[in-house]
């Protein structure tokens, strides 16, 4: 038997069944009302990174592209990249509605056909998880080669020690319920941003409120759900902290 080009196999298989999940769910029409998550995300990346004003951005699986127009409405000089050709048109339609310009690149982010060293920022929310450890390092070296020295890579993957997100997700897995295909919590990216030789400057969680709508997936989980926020709401900002949200923020600097 050969055992590597069994595990290749599985690893094309497992690939082209996620693709599947996405193309399903970029097919159907996307909204691009501005929620709570994308809130979170924008301003963790503000935080971040500081002002987007005049800098060249990329989002490596740009998905909705939601976040990259509010980036491009900041003054940012944007680069969308995504396998799915639906998710691009889907964004091509909104920046055209706010009458904004991006560069919307339909590929792999594993083999970006981008210039190296030539962006300020290199980021991505919810596409790690997808990948295998081997393949998240695959991506991060991409995402290195095209940002500039001294620039930087954020990376937002769900948390693997959120446990309502980990509740829901795991009701939904084992009722059928779940739409988003293999996704795999992380606990730190650390490894992974020393691997692809991204110096790492910070990891922290966020989004705890966030992590409460996975417990949609629960027959009344609503109830749970508006007991949590009256709960959590009524603590103070240092019991707070005892509680890790939903996303896991990795910030590193090409060096």
């Amino acid at each position: 038997m050969d055992i590597k080009r069994d595990a290749e196999t599985i690893g094309r298989d497992h690939e082209e069944d996620q693709k599947q999940v996405w193309e399903k769910l970029w097919s159907k029409d996307v909204s691009y009302r501005w929620d709570s998550l994308s809130e979170l995300v924008f301003n963790a990346l503000r935080e971040t990174i500081g002002s987007f004003d005049g800098k060249r951005i990329v989002e490596a699986g740009s998905g909705t592209g939601k976040i990259s127009l509010r980036l491009a409405m900041e003054g940012a000089e944007v680069t969308l990249v995504d396998y799915a050709k639906q998710a691009l048109d889907q964004s091509k339609l909104a920046f055209r509605m706010k009458n904004r310009m991006a560069q919307f690149v339909r590929s792999d982010i594993r083999s970006m056909p981008l210039e190296e060293n030539a962006y300020e920022v290199c980021w991505n929310a919810g596409v790690l998880e997808h990948f295998s450890n081997e393949e998240k390092v695959n991506i991060l070296r991409e995402m290195a080669r095209i940002t500039k020295p001294g620039g930087q890579i954020v990376v937002l993957v769900p948390y693997s020690g959120c446990l309502p997100y980990r509740m829901g997700k795991a009701f939904a897995e084992q009722s059928g319920t779940w739409p988003y295909g293999v996704e795999m919590p992380v606990e730190s990216l650390k490894d992974a941003f020393g691997k692809a030789g991204i110096q790492m400057s910070e990891e922290r969680c966020i989004g705890f409120l966030e992590s409460l709508d996975f417990l949609d997936f629960i027959p009344d989980g609503l109830h749970v759900k508006s007991g949590l926020r009256q709960w959590y709401a009524s603590l103070e900002m240092e019991e707070r902290r005892l509680f890790p949200g939903y996303l896991l923020l990795t910030h590193g600097i090409i060096i």
